[in-house]
């Protein structure tokens, strides 16, 4: 998770601010249309990017 933490932060600290509205609703979208697994995937990876990038900052 370190990767996706180092990619927010030449991204222009995209993961160092809670996940801007969008990504939310992606996640939202591709629960509605999608298996279930997948969509805790998703959600997982985007909370543990988020979360490991805090704790850098």
């Amino acid at each position: 998770m370190k990767t996706l933490s180092a990619l927010g932060s030449v991204a222009g600290g995209f993961l160092m601010n809670t996940p801007p509205k969008s990504v939310l609703l992606t996640l939202f979208w591709i629960g509605g249309r999608s298996h279930p697994a997948l969509t805790t995937l998703a959600t997982v990876v985007v909370l543990s990017a988020w979360l490991s990038a805090r704790q850098i900052a």
